[in-house]
């Protein structure tokens, strides 16, 4: 998992995009899919800082087009009476040879704020990425810019897929793709499918109040159900990554279920059939975090690898395939 190279700054992940930014920045705007999307992260006051659109390149990747249509499309979009933007298509943001990149452009523009960006073709995730950088006219944008976009991922590393937004930061396996999620004061929720599988992330905060009258038994049979419908699920006390927990464990009951799972099986696709997650109490944090899948029984050791690998800053930290700690 990306590690931060600076204090105060947090690592924001979504859809194989992973980007550095100060801690107090997060995510404010996303739409579409791996294969073509829109992230926008905001700061505090609620000013745009980081853009990234992103777009699937089936055939030659046109990345100096790509700029100026983006660059027009911000002349477009200016305010009544707002001045056209000033443009810089040789400002050096980032390095082809930092970026290690081979088709890379780089811009600036300058109006009531300014940007600071790059376009590029990467060739393992074939994707064309256009990110930008806003800043302030009193601030070093050309610096910030180059922070922030030198050290940038484009794509998932090693398998697994970084998400990361308002205090959750976990990852998946790169074949699960995003089914849903909630972005709420008190909730951030993920999940996830293929081919039936499914995934669940969720961090709740102040459990202090949500555990006030009740166990973390009690409060967990209404929260974690509504992620495994149709399983009846059963509830372990004990110790996960230093904390209270839960294990979380089901099985379909329905003989249906049984027989479906053997014809699935005998044509050599996975099947959906067990549960499998763990739900602990992080009291330093104040925190709830859940993780776990409905899998196919011989995948179903994925659930603790995902578990694991949601970071909680006081458990004690796994390391991951490359033997790195998780941070």
């Amino acid at each position: 998992m990306a590690k931060t190279h600076r204090e105060d700054w947090e690592i924001r992940g979504w859809q194989g995009v992973v980007v550095e930014v100060p801690r107090e920045w997060d995510i404010a705007a996303i739409s579409g899919d791996r294969k073509q999307g829109y992230l926008r992260i905001d700061d505090q006051e609620n000013m745009p800082r980081v853009e990234v659109k992103w777009q699937e390149a089936t055939g030659f990747a046109d990345i100096e087009g790509v700029v100026d249509r983006y660059l027009t499309d911000l002349n477009k979009k200016r305010k009544k009476g707002e001045p056209e933007i000033e443009v810089d298509r040789r400002c050096p943001v980032v390095s082809k040879r930092r970026m290690r990149k081979r088709d890379l452009t780089c811009f600036a523009w300058k109006g009531e704020v300014e940007g600071y960006g790059a376009g590029w073709y990467c060739e393992e995730c074939r994707r064309v990425m256009v990110v930008q950088v806003m800043a302030k006219p009193d601030e070093d944008g050309l610096g910030l810019a180059g922070a922030i976009i030198g050290e940038m991922q484009d794509h998932p590393s090693g398998g697994w897929i970084t998400w990361s937004t308002y205090g959750l930061t976990m990852q998946t396996p790169e074949r699960f793709d995003l089914a849903g999620q909630k972005l709420m004061a008190g909730l951030i929720q993920f999940q996830f499918e293929d081919r039936g599988e499914t995934l669940a992330g969720a961090r709740w905060g102040m459990a202090n109040v949500a555990l006030r009258d009740r166990s973390l038994e009690a409060w967990a049979r209404r929260e974690v159900a509504p992620f495994h419908k149709g399983v009846k699920l059963s509830y372990e006390e004990t110790q996960f990554r230093g904390h209270p927990a839960l294990l979380v464990t089901g099985y379909f009951s329905n003989p249906l279920r049984h027989l479906q799972s053997f014809v699935v099986h005998v044509m050599g696709k996975p099947y959906p059939e067990a549960v499998r997650g763990w739900i602990w109490h992080c009291e330093d944090e104040n925190r709830i975090y859940y993780a776990g899948g409905m899998l196919d029984e011989d995948n179903i050791e994925v659930a603790e690898q995902v578990a694991l690998r949601i970071v909680c800053p006081e458990a004690d930290e796994p390391e991951d395939d490359a033997g790195e700690l998780i941070r």
